[in-house]
């Protein structure tokens, strides 16, 4: 009765527990088949007699505290529909040593947890645990729906030191990842673009990216209708720059008291307003009291942000034109010129931004996320499985684990 108890429990398909060991930390099930057939894996039509047999070892879901094995003598056969190899188990993928739910276990541990926390919870190696959740992440990515996003964003992020980038492509509206690439060059983006198809391309509106310039041509190459808005985060990113090396420079210039009011002043030159302490407010007053063009090129900074808070499309562009000609007027900081002529070659794609009111805020958050996912990892040797973590965790998040513990 009690094996019958157990074979009901388990549900394995055709088998029952014909003998049952219980060991310290393990409990051994033996199966036996209820039937004398078996099922052909491609047209799983029953198969009245094997080539070969032999005993196979699985693992499945712990029980009880214990590590649990299923021992059972699998057959190869040949059909009448010309398949020839292992038998079609319900429960057992082909060739693996698992079984689908605790295959299945383990995937949904490893969109929560890192990979060697799985390993030791699930009592597998860490590379079986990236196997696992590799084929388990491809499988669900089969099960979606395609994505048809008609706004882009693009952004790169850092894969390793040495200006090492890879480039994640998302759906901002649908808040999902569409994909990401290995590096940011134009042949892979070209490559990624003619694999969506024409039709895909063609549904796109808008593409929010910053200045790389191999973003802009391979969009304009493929998705000739949408617009290429420069995100604001990374004109004041090149803002920051400039300002930057105008403190440098003029911190070169100053006396020996005046470099002490200099010293420090970097982060504080960089922060927002309203995050400064009362302490940095007075010490931010003393440098820009100290240095007329450092107070200008502060104020731009500060006014560059009100710019893309417009409540309007003409607001924002009204705003962006009254700016432009307070960055010109400025004189003697060749930073700042520099950075006015980029910002004249990029005012088309600034006044797209400006007119759709689009930014490349979901990508910046993605990228927070995606290096949270690094560290977790202590990094990714291999790019593939570091793809395939990226768009699990954005796309997969809202799907429950089957099995709990």
């Amino acid at each position: 009765m009690l094996k019958d108890d157990i074979s009901a429990i388990l549900g394995l398909q055709g088998w029952a527990v014909v003998e049952a060991e219980v060991q310290e930390k393990t409990l051994q099930l033996k199966l036996g088949r209820k039937s004398s057939a078996a099922l052909c894996f491609e047209c799983k039509q029953t198969v009245g007699f094997s080539t070969r047999k032999r005993e196979q070892t699985v693992r499945d879901l712990a029980w009880a505290g214990k590590k649990v094995n299923l021992v059972f003598e699998k057959w190869d056969i040949r059909c009448t529909c010309g398949y020839e190899g292992v038998e079609f188990l319900p429960w057992l993928s082909r060739y693996e040593r698992a079984t689908n739910r605790f295959q299945d276990q383990v995937y949904q541990l490893a969109k929560r947890m890192c990979g060697t926390d799985v390993a030791k919870v699930a009592g597998i190696s860490k590379n079986t645990v990236y196997e696992l959740d590799k084929e388990g992440i491809e499988q669900e990515k089969k099960e979606q729906p395609p994505l048809l996003p008609m706004h882009l964003g693009m952004d790169e992020i850092s894969t390793r030191k040495g200006h090492h980038y890879a480039t994640v492509i998302s759906a901002p509206t649908l808040h999902k990842v569409v994909e990401v690439l290995k590096t940011r060059k134009k042949k892979v983006l070209d490559g990624f673009f003619k694999a969506q198809g024409p039709d895909w391309c063609e549904r796109i509106k808008t593409a929010a990216m910053d200045a790389w310039k191999a973003f802009k041509t391979s969009v304009q190459k493929h998705c000739k209708g949408a617009m290429i808005c420069y995100d604001h985060f990374h004109i004041t990113q090149h803002l920051s720059r400039a300002i930057d090396r105008l403190r440098v420079s003029e911190a070169r210039k100053q006396n020996k008291a005046g470099k002490e009011v200099f010293q420090g002043m970097r982060w504080l030159l960089l922060k927002n307003q309203e995050n400064l302490k009362v302490e940095e407010k007075d010490d931010l007053d003393k440098l820009l009291k100290l240095n007329q063009k450092l107070a200008k090129a502060y104020l731009l900074k500060e006014q560059l942000r009100e710019v893309f808070k417009g409540p309007t499309a003409r607001s924002r562009l009204k705003r962006f034109s009254l700016w432009r000609k307070q960055l010109r007027s400025i004189r003697g900081a060749p930073s700042l010129k520099d950075f006015a002529k980029k910002v004249e070659r990029w005012r088309p794609y600034i006044l797209n931004a400006l007119r759709e009111n689009v930014s490349n805020s979901f990508s910046e958050g993605l990228n927070n996320k995606i290096r949270l996912i690094q560290r977790m990892a202590y990094g990714y040797k291999d790019f593939d499985y570091f793809r395939f973590k990226v768009i699990q965790q954005f796309n997969f998040r809202d799907l429950k684990p089957k099995y709990s513990l």
